[in-house]
């Protein structure tokens, strides 16, 4: 999974979790809460890696960005390996 955010913004430190499902109502936790670093000298850019999982669903949930009272994407892109 890529998330981005514009390539001009400031670095901010965001916080957030993934959870996936197969049928949009039910859902599971994929990625447990953490803290990822957007910068700017890496495209603003944050790759996670999944575990192995056939899912058409995806929740992101931001807790907390350190640029901004909110949460903040450009982009969420969910590639097949």
């Amino acid at each position: 999974m890529v998330l981005r955010l514009p390539a001009g913004w400031g670095a901010r430190t965001q916080t957030l979790s993934l959870q996936a499902g197969a049928d949009g109502s039910t859902f599971t936790t994929v990625k447990a809460v953490a803290a990822y670093a957007f910068d700017p000298a890496a495209d603003n850019t944050v790759t996670l890696t999944l575990p192995a999982t056939v899912q058409r669903w995806f929740r992101l949930t931001v807790t907390a960005n350190s640029g901004w009272p909110a949460g903040q994407l450009s982009e969420f892109e969910v590639r097949s390996s």
